[in-house]
């Protein structure tokens, strides 16, 4: 939502005080692009930014300026905070919170900017959620939120492991529709669980010292890269048209053909099986350049299932 992504730049550059655009883009993980746009809304809107050129500039507040967003409660702030959708403020017990934040952070707004809000709040809604969307909040995710906010550790049961041990909970992450539990062992190692695998936990007395240095966000990216980086890689070219391009990923700018809607894209699957599932899932719409035993693959599928559809 972007009344959010407009209050967390705007209390970023109050917190945190000069910023480059790509500082400002790495914080909010979105494009330079968007951050730029976004300054020059805060700026239409009367807040005070302002750019410095030349090296070491950047984008900052006027030294007096505080931001006049009064009246959220705790729980409200949260639930902007969390820059989360519907469903984990719905897990977190907060998405009422969030529709109260929204109001106040729309009252507070100019009027003219205020009615473009409310304009396009009615029009626009982003639901991530699926249509068989069953899924309960994971079982101890009240009692890892309690731990990770009080600092406690917790005894927990993993997987098939059948002894308990103790971690000291740093923070809960949530991906999708999966809630994850950052948390270092008593070697201090630091390690993610998914909470849908634990089969107990245990809050207990024993208080912690969450490590300084620590930052969540940057855990997570490293995390993530280091999961990216472990996974079977199997590069693929791909003709695509241009509205089934979003069924992949391009790890490379995409060519064109010089075909009117269609595009050559560089992507990569986990294994040539996946890979041959992901093309004949868009049949008409993808053809494989390359490899070439990617292409026998997916011819030999196709006519498989050709001739079990015409008997």
């Amino acid at each position: 939502m972007r009344a959010e992504r407009l209050l967390r730049l705007l209390l970023h550059l109050q917190t945190r005080g000069q910023s480059t655009v790509d500082q400002l883009a790495h914080a909010l993980e979105v494009s330079p692009r968007t951050v730029q746009r976004d300054l020059d809304a805060l700026s239409l809107a009367g807040v005070p930014v302002y750019s410095i050129r030349g090296r070491g500039g950047g984008w900052a507040l006027l030294p007096d300026y505080r931001s006049r967003l009064t009246g959220l409660t705790p729980s409200e702030v949260m639930s902007v905070f969390v820059g989360a959708t519907a469903h984990v403020l719905a897990d977190l017990g907060l998405d009422a919170s969030s529709d109260q934040a929204v109001a106040k952070l729309i009252a507070s707004l100019p009027e003219g900017t205020r009615r473009e809000a409310e304009y396009a709040r009615q029009r626009l809604l982003i639901d991530h959620a699926g249509w068989d969307d069953r899924r309960e909040a994971p079982r101890w995710l009240d009692l890892c939120r309690q731990a990770v906010w009080e600092e406690r550790r917790i005894s927990i049961t993993y997987a098939d492991r059948t002894d308990a041990f103790t971690v000291a909970p740093l923070g809960l992450v949530a991906k999708a529709r999966t809630w994850y539990l950052v948390a270092a062992r008593p070697d201090n190692q630091l390690r993610t669980y998914r909470l849908g695998r634990l089969t107990s936990a245990t809050l207990t007395n024993e208080p912690f010292t969450r490590p300084p240095a620590f930052d969540l966000a940057t855990y997570w990216a490293a995390s993530q890269r280091e999961f990216r980086a472990s996974r079977p890689s199997y590069p693929i070219v791909l003709r695509v048209r241009d509205h089934a391009i979003r069924r992949f990923r391009p790890t490379a700018p995409m060519l064109p053909t010089g075909e009117e809607g269609w595009w050559i894209i560089h992507t990569d699957l986990e294994n040539i099986h996946e890979a041959c599932a992901a093309v004949l899932a868009q049949a008409g719409n993808a053809e494989v350049i390359a490899p070439p035993e990617l292409t026998d693959l997916v011819r030999d599928a196709a006519w498989t299932i050709f001739e079990a559809t015409t008997r």
